[in-house]
């Protein structure tokens, strides 16, 4: 009988459990605005302009 409810779990919580991953990723997943994204791409140049000299 433990055995049969811990297949039971593993088939329909395991699906259940990465679902609630995938929403939870993407919600804490934000898009950046066109300031943030500006600064990072200047950070990234700079970055990149220091490491050649």
């Amino acid at each position: 009988m433990f055995g049969s409810d811990l297949w039971l779990f593993a088939v329909i919580g395991g699906p259940v459990i990465l679902l609630l991953v995938i929403v939870y990723a993407l919600a804490a997943r934000r898009r950046k605005s066109p300031v943030e994204r500006r600064e990072s791409d200047e950070a990234t140049e700079r970055l990149y302009r220091e490491q050649k000299d």
